[in-house]
């Protein structure tokens, strides 16, 4: 170029990242030299860059499969730490392969002296062997889980002064103290401290005190411990809760207003919300009919997506969230009050904006058409399941109860529906074993007073049935559209992994659990992030009048379109998200139990086993459903008490007392709010 500087040719890695970040075809050298209109001569040159990069990570977020296996590439992964033990080592699962088992790390990267649960780290997998746990190989630190830690005083005399424990419950290792903090700092044995991680060397690192947050079993520590030891946001920022109070406006504007363009006009009919007596967040409502032409249901869905535009301040804060967060006494929204419990929740009386499913079904519970549609209702009740169930009984409610303004023949109705689709889900082989769940009662304080099992009622598996049945609906709208949605899987269980747990992915697959080869989430966008994607990409359907959908237009899965790079990336993130609200949940569930137990110090407990394992009983307290460990060495005579060649695992001796499901009898040694742990003993060792 005369008089300027001739333009220089963009580097080798950023021009094969970007070849290599479009498109689904796997490459190999050849094909990459070709596409780059490079010479044959810098084989070698691109393979040393590949490998390169691959040990960096930058090759993490390719579309799968992007690269020829024949490459031979190390297998660079994201780790994300679940468990740190007492002597340094850890395991985790991969970050991107949620679903995989665990895998080992035999010590910190170079960069990292210590690991917390939650870290991420970039990691080299070595090669699996038959019968072993794959392993890893940390490489260095890509996210720190947070910062301060919450820690506790240890309970150990020779350790008071140089150890701090970490309240996490998967924290086994202690943390030094800061050689500099002042003893009179150092909290007591249940006193929460939150504390900040100094690396004192290249392999060293200790925790020094920056405040203290007061004893683990005070009122409302149990959920702000777990919350803080999981990292969970809570505030929500300024712009934020600003675009939340818009929202606000906008639902108060449709009040009694005609409905907008492209809206069908649903407030005549009697919609019910049925949910928890303390909910306040209702995502759906239904109402039912049974004409000459069969069953009809309507699943009503809010329209969050109407509220929370791609790309917002609001739809950042529920991407990080992921998923709404319910505790004792307390809910952490995904979305900001003002649209979770307000503009977005279908409130009995006020107009609410939407998203139907007008369902109709055969006298056998069978599909025969569906349709989707953007609407406006008018919920006419709010039930609890105890109200719907008492209903269905024909037990009387008081008078002033909105039931009564009900029609007659809508909870028969629904009843009559879930009843069809729940026989076709049984025929079909679909498995309804219930998660455990307990209800924590609180005092005027926040103490936990008492822990009963929630039972579940007809009601439940009504609303369920329905739910279910608009999922489903909603996934083959999916796969037809091709445009890109956010599925439910549940693989087969195999003997690598017999019990899969059901995840997202940005691919259609079986559902093992419901045997359906389709399904996926829309039904609760208030609470969670993969509903109001999903509603993102259905409602493009509805601005040209909805899409119908009938049994015989299900694409074979082979034939849907592959989904945008960008549902696949968000896959990894939301399982996370999800994991992390399960473990907030259970361990805020156990930190309440053990300062509920408290005063039960010393006393015999009944448990029920849950697994065996080489070194003892992994237990469930019948009292609170709260999980702890029973060593073999707390039994009489356990010498030989496990026994590799048994195909249970147990010996004879044992085998009739360690089946899953035996009551057992053991006494509670101690409990520690601070972790949410409690310690058994055998009557017999007790002493």
């Amino acid at each position: 170029m005369p008089g300027g500087a001739a333009p220089t040719a963009p580097p080798l890695a950023a021009a094969v990242h970007a070849l290599l970040s479009i498109g689904q075809t796997p490459l190999g050298l050849a094909d990459i030299l070709r596409a780059l209109n490079l010479p044959t001569s810098r084989k070698a040159e691109l393979r040393t860059l590949l490998h390169g990069m691959a040990l960096s990570g930058a090759l993490l977020d390719l579309p799968a499969q992007r690269l020829k296996t024949s490459l031979g590439l190390p297998d660079i992964r994201r780790v994300r730490v679940t468990t740190v033990y007492a002597d340094g080592t850890a395991r985790g699962v991969l970050a991107d392969m949620d679903a995989l088992p665990p895998v080992a790390l035999a010590s910190p990267p170079a960069d990292t002296p210590i690991l917390l649960p939650d870290d991420l780290l970039l990691a080299r997998l070595r090669p699996s062997g038959s019968g072993h746990r794959r392993e890893a190989k940390p490489l260095r630190l890509l996210a720190r889980a947070s910062s301060p830690i919450a820690v506790t005083g240890a309970e150990s005399a020779q350790e008071q002064t140089t150890a701090l424990v970490v309240c996490h419950p998967r924290m086994q290792a202690t943390l030094p103290v800061y050689p500099d903090q002042a003893p009179g700092t150092l909290p007591n044995p249940g006193t929460i401290a939150l504390a900040a991680l100094h690396q004192t060397g290249s392999n060293s690192a200790c925790a020094a005190i920056d405040s203290t947050l007061g004893r683990a079993d005070a009122p409302g520590m149990s959920a702000q411990l777990s919350l803080l030891t999981h990292h969970a946001p809570v505030d929500f920022p300024a712009d934020a809760m600003a675009q939340s109070l818009d929202g606000q406006r906008m639902a108060q504007a449709m009040q009694d207003q005609p409905p907008d363009s492209g809206r069908d006009d649903l407030r005549a009919l009697p919609f019910i919300t049925i949910d928890e007596a303390d909910a306040h967040d209702f995502d759906d409502a239904l109402w039912a009919e049974q004409d000459e032409q069969g069953l009809r249901l309507i699943v009503a869905i809010a329209d969050v997506s109407h509220f929370v535009p791609a790309g917002s301040a609001l739809d950042m804060q529920a991407h990080l969230r992921g998923t709404s967060l319910y505790l004792p006494g307390q809910v952490v929204p995904m979305l900001p009050p003002a649209l979770s419990d307000d503009a977005c929740s279908l409130r009995p009386g006020l107009d609410r904006a939407c998203l139907y499913m007008d369902m109709r079904f055969t006298p056998q519970g069978t599909l025969a058409s569906g349709r989707i549609g953007r609407g406006l209702i008018r919920s006419a009740a709010r039930l609890t399941y105890e109200d719907t169930q008492a209903a269905l009984e024909g037990q009387p409610l008081p008078a002033c109860h909105p039931i009564h303004a009900l029609p007659p023949a809508l909870l028969p109705t629904l009843h009559h529906i879930s009843t069809l689709l729940d026989k076709a889900a049984h025929a079909r082989g679909a498995c309804t074993r219930d998660e455990e769940a307990w209800r924590i009662g609180l005092d005027a304080t926040g103490q936990p007073v008492s822990f009963t099992p929630r039972v579940r009622l007809p009601a439940h598996t009504l609303v369920a049935a329905c739910m279910i049945a608009a999922n489903t609906l909603a996934a083959t709208m999916l796969a037809r559209l091709g445009a890109g949605g956010l599925y439910r899987i549940h693989p087969v269980p195999t003997p690598a992994l017999p019990r899969p747990m059901a995840r997202y992915s940005a691919t259609p697959a079986f559902h093992d659990g419901l045997k359906l080869p389709l399904y996926t989430h829309f039904t609760s966008p208030i609470r969670r992030y993969a509903d109001l994607v999903n509603h993102r990409v259905l409602a493009t359907c509805c601005e040209s009048g909805g899409m119908a959908c009938g049994p015989d237009t299900l694409p074979p899965i082979s034939t849907v379109s592959q989904p945008p790079h960008s549902m696949a990336t968000l896959v990894p993130h939301l399982t996370f998200t999800e994991r992390r609200a399960t473990e907030i949940a259970q361990d805020c569930h156990n930190r309440m139990a053990a300062v509920f137990l408290a005063s039960q110090v010393g006393q015999r407990v009944s448990i029920h086993v849950m697994t065996t394992s080489r070194h003892g009983f992994w237990v469930r307290l019948t009292k609170t459903g709260t999980p702890s460990f029973l060593p073999w060495t707390s039994f009489a005579n356990s010498t030989d008490a496990y026994d590799d060649s048994l195909h249970d695992g147990v010996a004879p001796r044992h085998s009739t007392r360690t089946q899953s499901g035996t009551v057992l009898s053991a006494i509670l040694i101690a409990t520690c709010p601070a972790r949410g742990t409690v310690v058994l003993a055998s009557p017999v060792h007790a002493c």
